[in-house]
């Protein structure tokens, strides 16, 4: 008797996405380095925190999230830049944990990213199951006094299945938001720790396969793929993880094969803003700062952090870039930003237009070709 979401029939071309995820999926040491990290991170975690809070309707634009997490405190915004700060911080701490040697899958994980996600919000029971029936849309999740127990044999699946990294990524994420334990937060619950088992298999930055902006823009196709997984009520036995195994791979592998092709186009871009910098004898060291500057504006705590130095370094920096006529500095003090200048705009880069539709959640057609992807 199937109590969790686990049986499914894998079809020629799943088998086949499959193959091609594990061999792309984990990217060798060269691929991604500390300067491809540095330009491409922190616009990637922000447009995954827009993406998944938007789901659940989280009014704020991609702008504001980025402005929101570079203050990295709620002030006058209120519940849905603590949404945004919840669900980043959660982020971090599922980062931490598969980073930990001897991981292993507990219920503590669950119910702490859960308890992060939803702290200080109106619904907040501290990661605790919940202890009431619930109806998502037309979906009747099971009764509540099932809860612990079916949490308790997921986790004792995720402990001993012998799956692709892919399918226990789906199937973390399909069971979460069909056993929906907690209250509120399943969703953001849910694609964080989908996200937790691919880190495990040694995907070093997985806002870079990000499926949530994809979701946010087909979000009917989304709900189309759980609802028709699913049925009305909980009833695994009846319903196959098959609709929903066929229709994350597909997503997932669409989203890894969009990071190759930035990852392809990125050593042309590095180099192209190395030799402007060297003609014009600027610091090189400022190659990941302009990079990420025509991905997304930046802001100095961010490009802090993200480099390891003190704030008011980083502001010194960047003021020089300006100076230099790289950078144009918009607004003041703490919500200063800085975006590229005409003559950074003009440079001819092939990446930041794969990383503005990977952003918006477009399809893979729409990608350009960079080049051959990294082996």
């Amino acid at each position: 008797m199937n109590s969790l979401h686990t049986h499914f029939i894998p079809n020629p071309e799943v088998r086949e996405r499959l193959d091609r995820w594990d061999n792309a999926a984990r990217e060798p040491a060269q691929s991604l380095t500390s300067w491809h990290l540095a330009a491409l991170w922190t616009v990637a975690r922000s447009a995954t925190v827009a993406a998944s809070t938007a789901i659940e309707g989280n009014p704020l634009t991609e702008a504001e999230v980025q402005e929101a997490l570079g203050a990295g405190s709620v002030r006058s915004g209120g519940a849905p830049v603590r949404e945004i700060l919840n669900y980043n911080e959660a982020m971090n701490i599922a980062a931490r944990a598969a980073q930990r040697p001897g991981f292993e899958w507990s219920e503590d994980i669950i119910q702490q990213v859960n308890a992060t996600v939803t702290a200080g919000l109106e619904v907040d029971t501290g990661g605790a199951y919940r202890t009431e029936d619930v109806r998502a849309g037309i979906f009747q999740g099971p009764h509540h006094l099932l809860v612990p127990a079916l949490m308790q044999e997921l986790v004792g699946w995720l402990r001993s299945a012998e799956s692709s990294p892919l399918i226990r990524s789906a199937l973390v994420h399909l069971n979460l938001i069909a056993i929906h334990p907690f209250r509120d937060g399943n969703g953001r619950t849910a694609r964080i720790l989908s996200s937790l088992e691919l880190m495990r298999d040694g995907v070093r930055a997985p806002e870079l396969i990000t499926i949530e902006t994809y979701i946010r823009a087909h979000r009917q196709e989304y709900i189309d793929a759980l609802q028709t997984t699913l049925g009305e009520s909980y009833d695994p036995e009846e319903h196959s993880a098959t609709p929903w195994i066929d229709y994350y791979t597909r997503i997932s592998l669409e989203r890894l094969e969009a990071r190759n092709r930035l990852m392809a186009a990125m050593p042309n871009d590095i180099g192209v803003v190395a030799v402007q910098l060297q003609e014009a004898g600027d610091n090189l060291d400022w190659t990941p700062i302009l990079l990420a500057a025509r991905y997304a504006p930046i802001r100095t705590s961010a490009m802090a952090r993200l480099f390891g130095m003190p704030a008011v370094t980083m502001r010194t920096q960047l003021a020089a870039m300006v100076t230099a006529g790289w950078l144009m500095a918009r607004g003041r003090t703490r919500s200063r930003r800085y975006e590229p200048s005409a003559r950074l705009a003009a440079l001819p880069l092939r990446s930041p237009e794969i990383m503005r539709i990977l952003r918006a959640g477009g399809e893979l057609d729409l990608w350009p070709e960079a080049a051959a992807s990294p082996s």
